[in-house]
């Protein structure tokens, strides 16, 4: 597997653009990708294949905004977490499920929003004339949802009108 430095410098080539391609990224960091049906309120799932390589499984039944939330997400638990990931197994595989709320969720969500919607390129989206949390949902292809929770968080709320850069 990549060393922690290394996986940074391959995240940092992919959020030279928006849309981030996640799907690519996730091929570069090594990790194998699966679509298939799950229930619904499975997003998707990281986990362990017979080789210890690892795979994202994504519900292919989502709007692909969601998806690619998923893949960061699982992304993120690969980052932050990949001492944890197991072979699949349901009691040590880290579902994505909208049930779940512990501290390791909230920390991938967060990381998975910053890895799609990375400052930089907030703020190349507002030098390119996109000054409201639905413009960065469509050029970011996430959902209005998460669009508005990364605007708020890195400040642009309160300079949505403007004329000026974005003061970070």
């Amino acid at each position: 597997m990549l060393s922690p430095e290394l996986t940074v410098d391959k995240i940092r080539r992919y959020q030279d653009d928006y849309p981030v391609d996640v799907a690519g990224l996730a091929g570069a960091l090594g990790i194998s990708m699966r679509y298939e049906a799950m229930p619904e309120n499975i997003s998707g799932k990281i986990e362990l294949d017979w080789l210890d390589e690892p795979v994202i499984t994504v519900n292919k039944t989502h709007p692909r905004s969601r998806q690619r939330f998923t893949i960061a997400h699982e992304i993120a638990h690969f980052v932050l977490h990949r001492d944890l990931i197991g072979d699949g197994i349901i009691d040590n595989a880290l579902y994505r499920d909208d049930r779940i709320g512990d501290a390791r969720e909230r920390q991938a969500n967060r990381y998975a929003a910053s890895l799609l919607m990375p400052m930089s390129l907030v703020k190349k989206a507002w030098r390119d004339g996109i000054r409201s949390a639905p413009g960065l949902a469509s050029a970011f292809g996430v959902s209005p949802a998460v669009a508005d929770i990364r605007w708020r968080e890195l400040g642009c709320v309160l300079w949505q009108d403007a004329e000026e850069e974005l003061p970070f």
